[in-house]
């Protein structure tokens, strides 16, 4: 008897309600929650919104699955950041301790200053703001591609990785493999690049280029 009673007691099903926290996170959910009573994982099969306030996003997703403390997978996902940059993305993986949130399934990324920005994986560090696109990188506005894109927020600079390629104000600007351009923006427009960024940037770019 007991032997039959272990599998029904190892997942719980909580009707709907209001906004839960799980440590710093606020959870909106849809619909019913399936709490996992042997790992303490939540799965929300209708989705919902969560909100960090601490780290500044946040999410609506058709589906969600949270490990407090740990971990937050969630598919079919737009992700707003403090900065003003939007990100939609097929599925969704946020690390709750690094604070790393990586969107695959040809993720896309808008803000302020860039347009149309589409990779094959985004990684948003939460902690930084600094924004990175690796992958078939591709840009409407500014018009560029790159091997990588890596945007920082707090100082209005990107950095392509070559091959590269940025058309801008009826030029176009090039780098090859191993090569890089950097891209500074002034409010909403791109003000200046240049395809010989000094080493004390690419220095504090190159984490989030890899």
């Amino acid at each position: 008897m007991k032997r039959l009673l272990l599998p029904l007691l190892a997942a719980l099903t909580v009707g709907m309600g209001s906004a839960v926290t799980f440590g710093g996170l606020n959870v909106t959910p849809r619909g019913a929650q399936n709490l996992n009573l042997e790992t303490g994982a939540t799965e929300f099969p209708s989705g919902g919104t969560v909100t960090d306030s601490k780290g500044g996003v946040r999410l609506t997703a058709e589906r969600l699955q949270l490990l407090p403390g740990e971990r937050l997978s969630a598919q079919g996902v737009t992700l707003t950041t403090r900065q003003g940059g939007t990100l939609r993305a097929a599925s969704l993986t946020y690390d709750l301790r690094g604070g790393v949130v990586t969107a695959t399934g040809t993720p896309s990324y808008s803000d302020a200053r860039m347009k149309g920005l589409i990779a094959q994986r985004m990684v948003l560090n939460v902690r930084t703001g600094f924004v990175s696109a690796h992958g078939g990188v591709r840009a409407q506005s500014p018009q560029l591609s790159a091997a990588a894109l890596a945007f920082d927020g707090r100082t209005a600079q990107t950095v392509l990785a070559g091959p590269a390629r940025l058309s801008a104000s009826g030029s176009a600007l090039e780098a090859g493999a191993g090569g890089h351009l950097l891209l500074t923006f002034s409010a909403q427009r791109l003000l200046r690049a240049t395809a010989k960024p000094d080493a004390g940037t690419l220095k504090r770019f190159a984490p989030y280029l890899k």
